[in-house]
């Protein structure tokens, strides 16, 4: 039965903060970044001379969180509300407070909230440090998270309007839901962190690790982390390591994804009725912290082949890709074709094309990866004679073009020795073409050399 709560907690989406912290030694401001390797207080599993620290925030300020950082999550949902009103930080601590207003009624009454990070971050070690409200049945009601899931504009409780202006000026894309790893899930009423695995393509599924929960005294702060591999995620509290969820098959599909922490007010049968909590009830964050390291050969494209798809939307729009409504380009001419007949990799493939005169890009901006030397690679395919067709890579001062010119058949073009400066790289592919003609692009990798 308590599986089925989860999952069924999973399939709602009612995440909530549950702040789990690396202890670390690094660095007094509140966003840093190191570009050599780091010695922290990470899990004695992982090689501390290989992870760098490459994002953080002590939540040292005051008021809420930096928005250029953090996005305030704003929903309805199973009982209670998430309001940007109950996020403050103050003091080094983020709070998520638990609140009730006696005069108001439904989901209206009981108030929690949440942060979303506005940067998407992919593989690498998460962490965490929280001090979470519950551990009793008489405390019920407030469903506490950390936990890694991309934007999505198909349901508003997980981001189809905080994130908009983002995607309007070019900066997120539309639809990013690919997976979802739960650092932890904690329902007030206990004190059992749960952790778990989402995908959202083709179709929603979960599968919890073995084993699925760790039992902590939830009055004490403690410190919660994951590390997302390509071929597995490691779960850890407190430093130690809990368990491991295997990808393979279907399980390992892969864009980067947002952080989000979280902690909403429920009812449910399974999680408890929705309690008055006692006043200053609160989820409590000391930091998060990103950690990566170097992979040689590991792409780091998120939906590098264009076979995932936006689970209950268009199946057309090419998931963890930005397709760019600024400057000129339009939307309506970058579509996924699903023809398995015609595609380089699988079933599906990225194309450019409209009845008139266009422009359109596609693009991804991978954030917090490491320094050092990449190769852009990328099946191509044209038709007709194109003013302009080629891929960029930008970081720092860097820009490096390949020329895309009219290929018949499946062509691999590269770009080598792309330098990789502050920990980004953005990826455009970019055509300007008339009436009818044709760019399909393929097998997209961005990975150190």
């Amino acid at each position: 039965m308590h599986d089925l709560m989860l999952n069924t907690l999973q399939l709602l989406k009612c995440k909530n903060l549950h702040q789990a912290i690396l202890s670390c030694l690094l660095l007094n401001s509140t966003i840093s970044y190191a570009q050599t390797p780091t010695t922290t207080a990470i899990p004695e599993t992982l090689n501390k001379t290989q992870y760098q620290l490459l994002f953080k925030d002590d939540f040292d300020g005051t008021g809420t969180p930096s928005p250029a950082d953090w996005l305030l999550r704003k929903n309805h949902k199973l009982g209670g509300s998430s309001v940007p009103g109950n996020v403050l930080q103050k003091d080094g601590i983020l709070s998520v407070l638990f609140t009730q207003d006696s005069t108001a009624s439904g989901d209206e009454k009981f108030k929690g909230g949440g942060i979303v990070s506005a940067h998407n971050f992919g593989y690498g070690y998460y962490e965490a440090k929280v001090k979470l409200y519950g551990g009793k049945p008489e405390l019920s009601g407030f469903h506490q998270s950390f936990w890694s899931m991309g934007l999505t504009g198909t349901n508003e409780a997980e981001g189809a309007g905080i994130r908009q202006p983002l995607v309007e000026q070019d900066n997120f894309p539309q639809e990013n839901r690919v997976l979802e790893i739960d650092g932890f899930e904690m329902d007030s009423r206990g004190h059992k962190l749960a952790q778990n695995y989402h995908i959202y393509t083709p179709v929603h599924t979960s599968e919890q690790p073995n084993p699925k929960e760790v039992d902590k005294d939830v009055s004490k702060w403690i410190i919660v982390g994951y590390e997302w591999l390509p071929d597995r995620i490691n779960f850890y509290c407190d430093h130690k390591f809990i368990g491991t969820k295997w990808l393979k098959g279907k399980w390992q599909v892969y864009a980067p994804q947002n952080v989000w922490l979280t902690a909403l007010p429920i009812a449910t049968d399974w999680s408890g009725p929705l309690l008055a909590p006692p006043i200053g009830a609160a989820m409590q964050a000391d930091y998060f912290k990103f950690y990566a390291k170097n992979m040689v050969g590991v792409n780091r494209i998120g939906n590098a082949d264009f076979e995932h798809r936006v689970l209950g939307g268009d199946p057309s729009y090419p998931v963890a890709w930005i397709v760019a409504r600024t400057k000129g380009n339009d939307t309506s001419a970058v579509k996924v074709i699903t023809d398995s007949t015609s595609a380089k990799n699988g079933n599906r493939f990225l194309q450019f094309q409209s009845d008139k005169e266009f422009k359109a890009t596609a693009m991804q901006v991978l954030q917090y990866i490491p320094n050092g030397k990449y190769v852009l690679t990328a099946w191509v395919k044209s038709r007709g004679t194109k003013k302009q067709a080629e891929i960029t890579v930008i970081s720092g001062t860097t820009k490096k073009t390949i020329k895309v010119p009219a290929y018949k058949n499946w062509t691999k073009v590269s770009l080598n020795h792309v330098s990789v400066q502050n920990t980004k790289a953005i990826i455009k592919i970019t055509t300007t073409a008339g009436a009818n003609q044709k760019l399909q692009v393929d097998g997209v990798t961005f990975s150190e050399m």
